[in-house]
């Protein structure tokens, strides 16, 4: 029973340092996006001009 019980609470762990992970991820990309985004806008920009 107490395997069963250091088996699961490792598995907790472990889902959550990767939920963490997916968590930095997305935000990094978003802010990769935002920053696309203005380059994209100051590009199409230039290019009107």
């Amino acid at each position: 029973m107490s395997s069963n019980i250091a088996t699961v609470t490792n598995a907790a762990r472990e889902t959550d340092v990767a939920a963490n992970q997916v968590l930095e991820a997305a935000g990094e990309l978003s802010r990769n996006g935002v920053q696309l985004k203005t380059q994209v806008d100051g590009f199409l920009a230039r290019v009107r001009a």
